[in-house]
């Protein structure tokens, strides 16, 4: 009977430790599953104040450096940064403008996904493409804005853009002066017809003339200044619409910069074989800052940049 007694209090002591076993492991797990979830929601926590921009995204880097880890985000790419807070960064160390430096982040942050260009309908109205086999639109209208100073004006949704880079160029000490910006599609005939004759009067012929002419300027039907999406410089010292232009402090900074702004050199000096126009550094036109940077990158004139995107239709 003694043995029997002893038996069973070796069974019931195991079995208590086989159930203690068993709620400890558990209990194991538990803790294991409640601190990886804590690590989850702080790593949570943190990506959220990284986003809004906040205090939270200088305590996140800052500890990252501080540890020597690398900082995950520059990894990725500078346009991998929350878009507040890298458009403070470019603000800050570039000089840039804040609503140049918010489009230079959005710019840059699509580029991240790819180099390739997407181009939505939204985007279309800065891409029309005019010229000798392009007229503009018969029902093209545009809503004017006068640009201060001057007697010219330019299609009211660049004229933010324009003004930002004429603030920059300014700011640099610069004299920039816009001698032409909308034209009427009858203003463009005259001054087409203007340089025709100014060439019969040299002793061409009117077919020379034409041919001659078209070179220089668009021919009626057609014109960039028609769409209100183009403007001509020259400077305080300089008022010629000459090759020389491109020597100018203006015309250098231009064609360093006017990209970051949204606008192209519409008629480069190796693109006239292309465009039909010849040189004019003088001339910019607006495209957007994406399509801007993209053709610049590339080298590319519009109707080249046309032709890649299958624009044409």
């Amino acid at each position: 009977m003694a043995y029997k007694k002893s038996k069973d209090r070796r069974v019931v002591r195991n079995r208590r430790v086989m159930i203690y076993t068993f709620l400890l492991i558990l209990a194991l797990f538990y803790i294991s599953a409640h601190r990886t979830l804590e690590k989850e929601r702080g790593a949570d926590r943190a990506e959220v104040e990284m986003m809004a921009g906040g205090d939270g995204t200088a305590k996140v880097l800052d500890g990252a450096a501080d540890a020597g880890e690398a900082d995950p985000l520059m990894e990725a790419g500078t346009s991998a940064r929350p878009a507040k807070a890298q458009s403070e960064v470019w603000s800050g160390e570039t000089g840039l403008t804040a609503g140049q430096a918010s489009r230079k982040c959005e710019q840059d942050a699509n580029r991240a996904q790819g180099d390739e260009l997407i181009i939505g309908e939204s985007d279309l109205w800065c891409l029309i493409l005019t010229n000798a086999e392009y007229p503009v639109p018969e029902d093209y209208t545009v809503e004017l804005q006068v640009i201060p100073g001057t007697e010219q004006s330019v299609d009211v949704r660049i004229y933010e853009p324009l003004m930002e880079m004429l603030d920059a160029m300014r700011e640099q000490g610069l004299a920039p002066i816009i001698c032409s910006g909308y034209r009427t599609l009858d203003k463009q005939e005259k001054l087409f017809n203007r340089k025709v004759q100014s060439y019969v009067r040299r002793g061409h012929t009117k077919e020379e003339s034409y041919a001659l002419a078209r070179q220089t300027i668009s021919i009626p039907g057609s014109g960039e200044h028609c769409l209100g999406l183009a403007v001509d410089f020259y400077t305080k010292k300089y008022h010629k619409l000459e090759k020389a232009f491109e020597n100018t402090p203006e015309g250098k900074w231009l064609m360093e910069h006017a990209q970051e702004y949204g606008f192209i050199m519409r008629y480069g000096e190796d693109k006239v074989n292309i465009t039909g126009i010849e040189y004019e550094p003088w001339h910019y036109r607006y495209v957007g800052v994406e399509a801007a940077e993209y053709i610049k990158e590339h080298n590319l004139s519009l109707e080249e940049f046309y032709i890649e995107q299958s624009l044409y239709g």
